[in-house]
């Protein structure tokens, strides 16, 4: 079998490798500078081996790197276009909550209108669950 320590990652490698070293760090196998060290290298991991060299003295958990993909096949399941709408509704109120906050301000002339800001955000967040 050909080595795939080549094949570029995605977020959720990333997040599945910075997830199993908080575990180890939570474990107490990595000391604070050494999990800072990691993390920082696992965010900026660009290829699977950035990822695996994280773990080589280290027990499971480990990310689960799928095996490479033949040339020429998409991806193993096409994203859900509901969730990515739902997505995209939630950030677009997040980004307006502001503004909204601001006109509801100077309509009611009451600073409790910026209260608006984190309930949007916590409906967003509903929203994309």
């Amino acid at each position: 079998m050909e080595d795939d320590g080549d094949i570029r990652i995605g977020s959720a490698e990333r997040e599945e490798a910075l997830s199993a070293l908080a575990d180890h760090h939570a474990a107490g196998r990595l000391d604070a500078n050494d999990y800072e060290d990691r993390r920082g290298r696992a965010t900026d991991a660009v290829v699977r081996r950035d990822l695996t060299s994280l773990f080589t003295d280290l027990p499971e958990p480990r990310p689960t790197l799928r095996p490479a993909a033949l040339s020429g096949t998409g991806p193993a399941q096409p994203p859900a276009r509901g969730r990515s709408a739902q997505s995209k509704l939630g950030r677009t109120l997040v980004s307006l909550s502001p503004f909204i906050a601001v006109a509801a301000f100077f309509i009611t002339k009451s600073w409790l209108s910026f209260l608006l800001i984190p309930i949007i955000a916590i409906v967003a967040r509903a929203l994309d669950e």
